[in-house]
């Protein structure tokens, strides 16, 4: 199975056709504080660069909304600023089976971009 095809496959598995998709676009969401933006910035600046293609803010058909898909991968990214890994996780519950998570602290990603 080709890239593009996995790709397209995962969406239309996962996501909702209701909310738009912007590839390699970071959507700013100014209800959070402005480090988990930061940390969702750094951390697709970060997966792009390694040539995965990523989706922000993305809404699953259940509902749920990531901070970060990447469909090659079958990966959400989810920033932790001003919530627990443990409610992350809570979060996380409801998303999709199939998806793998990754929880990081925004602060951990900003610290690494100020080296």
């Amino acid at each position: 199975m080709n890239k593009r095809f996995k790709i397209n496959k995962a969406i239309r598995e996962y996501c909702s056709p209701r909310f738009r998709l912007d590839k390699n676009s970071v959507r700013i969401n100014v209800h959070n504080k402005l480090p988990h933006e930061i940390g969702k910035l750094t951390k697709s600046y970060e997966l792009i660069s390694e040539g995965y293609e990523v989706y922000t803010e993305v809404v699953f058909k259940n509902g749920c909304r990531a901070d970060i898909f990447v469909p090659e991968k079958l990966a959400v990214y989810e920033i932790l600023n001003s919530e627990t890994e443990k409610e992350a996780l809570e979060k996380t519950e409801n998303y999709p089976e199939g998806l793998e998570i990754f929880t990081i602290k925004a602060e951990d990603l900003i610290k690494e971009i100020l080296k």
